[in-house]
């Protein structure tokens, strides 16, 4: 202790400033240093949160555009699909109703064909008819005579030969 009082320094001042010093360390290390300490934490935690939170939504959006792609490509396929489907469709109703028009058109042009040789008949056997009495009275004209039965039998028969011959 002697040296120390040599050298001009007063033990009570030193003992009293180290005391000062550990007041003041204790006091700043609860009030500063530690809320400084916690502080920093709190964000080291909250930095590394966002880097964790911001990799996951960079996993989950890679993920996800994945994902997107796959879904429009399945849905292309499946428009793709539809459409060829459709397509089908509107040529197999095509075919259906091409061929039930070709079958009314071909019954329309029967019945037709049907009602124009009955016609046609029908107008030959007026014909005959009128052709007949024509050829009965032209003949009568012609011969300006009395017929008697059997000359009018005969004259008949001979034009219903020639009638039913001509058909």
């Amino acid at each position: 202790m002697e040296i120390i009082s040599t050298l001009g320094i007063d033990a009570k001042l030193i003992l009293a400033q180290i005391v000062n010093f550990l007041i003041l360390f204790f006091v700043l290390k609860k009030l500063v240093y530690k809320p400084i300490l916690s502080l920093l934490e709190k964000r080291r935690t909250m930095v590394e949160k966002s880097v964790h939170d911001s990799q996951k939504i960079e996993e989950r959006l890679t993920a996800l555009e994945e994902e997107k792609k796959k879904v429009l490509s399945d849905a292309s396929n499946n428009a793709m699909a539809v459409i060829e489907k459709a397509k089908k469709e509107a040529e197999e109703e095509r075919q259906k109703a091409l061929a039930t028009a070709k079958k009314e058109i071909s019954g329309l042009a029967e019945r037709y064909r049907a009602q124009l040789k009955s016609e046609k008949d029908q107008m030959f056997d007026e014909l005959k008819a009128e052709v007949a009495n024509l050829v009965v009275a032209s003949c009568e004209k012609v011969l300006r005579k009395e017929f008697d039965k059997e000359d009018q039998k005969r004259l008949e028969t001979a034009i219903k030969h020639e009638i039913n011959s001509a058909k």
